[in-house]
């Protein structure tokens, strides 16, 4: 036998002798003779076999820290249709002031007490919840029998009175369709307006309303030239329209501008959608047959209050004004102030 087969026989019997003290240090007895016999291994002195090698799962890797806590990111707010989303023209209320009409900052004359008047009972059928309101009664309508009698002065101070209440909003519409003169007395330019928003149905009250420097004072201008108007004003778009404007601002009063009765059918047409009317008679000029034939055509409104424009007589000019003059004697509070 050589040398490398005693060394193989060596390293065996080495190998067993080596399982044999363990199983024995196991039981409690000491190592068993080297005699160079091997004896079968007990269940008990077997040394298991080494569990297989089974990859654990990696344990999850820190990752980046999560970002500073912060306000939760909010969506963009909604276009507000009937507020800045709407455009803005300034009205010169320093040229209104001059050309004598009312204005909202409270100067005390002659002209703006008479409007006080005119306004209070067309209020009380106007706002809801009032025991003399009436169907419609926020929406007025403002004519006259014939050109010239003073209806678009008339409604551009009704509209500045009534802008100066706390509680109330007022929206004039320039619906004189062949003959707007709502924005040309009040110095300003649109480029769409009434018109444009009865023919196409894709547009909104907020695409032609423009805001003021008047806080109660939203005007839409009548829009470009239609050679139909009387039709567009008869439809049933005008109808859903109105409505609407009567319906979504409970608070607000809509004052329309309309062409004279007896020049234009596009009065009589829009009658029918309104509360009240506001029809201007021009004193000593205007005739009865106008005034009756015109009150005929508006005859689809039940409320119908006529205005004496341009009065001329003692009774307007003397009395009432002689009264207003002394007790609105601007002296009397220069003197107070002192």
């Amino acid at each position: 036998m050589d040398l490398i087969e005693k060394a193989v026989k060596k390293s065996e019997r080495s190998s067993k002798a080596s399982l044999i003290e363990r199983a024995a240090k196991k039981l409690g007895t000491g190592p068993a003779p080297d005699d160079g016999v091997s004896e079968p291994e007990s269940a008990e002195a077997v040394a298991a076999p080494p569990a297989p090698d089974v990859a654990e799962p990696a344990a999850p890797q820190p990752g980046p820290p999560p970002p500073a806590a912060g306000p939760a990111p909010t969506a963009p707010p909604a276009p507000d249709r009937h507020g800045p989303a709407s455009r803005r023209v300034d009205i010169d209320l320093d040229r209104l002031f001059t050309s004598g009409m009312v204005t909202p900052r409270g100067e005390r004359t002659r002209i703006a007490e008479e409007y006080r008047v005119i306004k209070r009972p067309l209020l009380l059928k106007a706002v809801a919840g009032s025991q003399e309101a009436v169907d419609k009664g926020n929406l007025i309508m403002v004519s006259s029998s014939i050109p010239g009698e003073g209806k678009t002065f008339t409604a551009v101070n009704l509209a500045m009175s009534m802008a100066k209440e706390r509680d109330v909003y007022v929206l004039l519409v320039d619906a004189d369709l062949s003959r707007p003169a709502v924005f040309p007395t009040l110095g300003i330019e649109a480029d769409m307006g009434f018109s444009d928003l009865l023919e196409d149905a894709s547009l909104d009250v907020a695409d032609v309303l423009l805001r003021t420097n008047v806080e109660n004072l939203s005007l839409i201008a009548a829009g470009r030239p239609h050679p139909m108007g009387t039709e567009l004003l008869a439809s049933e778009r005008a109808g859903h329209v109105i409505g609407e404007i009567a319906h979504r601002y409970a608070n607000r009063v809509i004052i329309l501008d309309t062409a004279p009765v007896l020049a234009s059918s596009e009065g009589g047409a829009l009658s029918r959608f309104v509360g009240q009317v506001v029809f201007v008679v021009e004193a000593e000029k205007t005739n009865e047959a106008a005034v009756k034939g015109a009150l005929d055509v508006l005859g689809s409104c039940k409320h119908i209050g006529l205005v004496l424009n341009k009065a001329r007589t003692r009774l307007a000019s003397g009395l009432y004004g002689g009264y207003y003059t002394a007790y609105y004697d601007e002296s009397y509070y220069a003197n107070r102030r002192r």
